[in-house]
């Protein structure tokens, strides 16, 4: 309630108990309240109190129904004791992996609130008033800072502190087509259709050599390959296209550009850095709009059998074009050469 007590019913509103932590102070204010979706009798509960003058975190989890609770802001374990909290959210897809919304900022945890981390990323400093994972991104309102939505948390799902070099199993991605917005100043921005890819390096690869990234179809067969991808240490990000490599370009700055998109079906990714090298299988899935117009897999393979052979046709006639410039230039410097000599 807005004044500080929790209250269950467990037979559809009929009767309610009043389960409120016994070591919460009173008069504070219930921002949220979430149930576990991983298991019955388990929630969470976020208060702030900072209109009373107290600007402690108070974030608190029970497994039975709220018979108790255990409090997992200490102002020791990560939030900061001036943090007044507004929101917990628990992972659908990971149990433990809990997301916080202060007054200042963002954090999660690992472990099931036992110890919190800044998550902060490029987030302003600004009260997070509410958390959604919706299909495995984060969503958030913020007091007066727009709705913020960071793409992609799988990798917390498999991320623990142990963990060294690792290549995240991707999440599925879709084949579409629109405009995502880069470039326009105060306009929305979207994620560019893309199949996102995530490695973590324990170190740099000995020697400064190479962090290779390759994409495979179901069978293993090349499709393109990035040999400059990211080689520091830590996390990285890689964002695949979804595209075969473009046709061929004498410049290497448009070479292996726009290159037509794959169709629908199981894919690989590759990552090799040194001696490690690790693979993982994701799925490219239909732009759900295209099936309900009709659009056939087969229509999809077949488009893309046909742009493959224009791109090889584009790529021959440019090298084609390349050899005759090539030829021509020789032969003129072959005339000057006897123009000169004959001087």
């Amino acid at each position: 309630a807005n004044d500080g007590p929790v209250h269950v019913t467990r037979d559809g509103g009929k009767t309610w108990t009043n389960v409120t932590p016994r070591d919460l102070p009173p008069g504070g204010r219930v921002q949220n309240l979430d149930p576990s979706p991983h298991k019955a009798g388990k929630a969470y509960v976020a208060v702030y109190r900072y209109l009373l003058g107290d600007w402690q975190p108070y974030i608190y989890r029970t497994a039975d129904y709220g018979r108790t609770w255990t409090r997992l802001t200490s102002g020791r374990n990560g939030i900061p004791g001036d943090s007044p909290t507004r929101v917990v959210r628990e992972d659908p897809d990971r149990e433990g992996l809990l997301y916080a919304g202060t007054e200042f900022g963002l954090f999660v945890s690992l472990d099931d609130g036992a110890t919190w981390r800044p998550f902060q990323q490029n987030l302003p400093a600004t009260p997070v008033t509410d958390i959604k994972v919706h299909r495995k991104d984060l969503v958030l309102s913020t007091m007066g800072r727009s709705f913020w939505i960071l793409d992609d948390v799988t990798p917390l799902h498999e991320w623990t502190p142990q963990l060294a070099t690792h290549l995240f199993t991707p999440r599925d991605a879709y084949r579409m087509r629109y405009d995502d917005g880069r470039g326009r100043p105060g306009d929305p921005v979207y994620p560019t259709p893309a199949a996102l890819i995530h490695y973590q390096l324990a170190q740099e690869p000995a020697g400064g050599g190479p962090v290779t990234l390759e994409i495979l179809d179901a069978a293993g067969g090349a499709i393109r390959a990035f040999p400059a991808a990211p080689k520091g240490r830590g996390l990285h990000r890689f964002a695949w296209d979804l595209r075969y490599s473009g046709a061929w370009d004498k410049d290497s700055t448009r070479a292996g550009r726009g290159g037509p998109m794959v169709a629908p079906g199981t894919y690989q990714v590759r990552v090799t850095a040194g001696s490690w090298s690790e693979t993982r299988k994701f799925r490219v899935l239909v732009d759900p709009r295209v099936e309900r117009d009709g659009v056939t897999q087969a229509d999809l393979e077949a488009q893309v059998a046909l742009h493959l052979k224009v791109r090889d046709a584009l790529s021959e006639a440019r090298r084609g074009a390349e050899r005759i410039r090539g030829a021509k230039d020789e032969a003129a410097k072959r005339r000057l050469a006897g123009v000169e000599s004959a001087l």
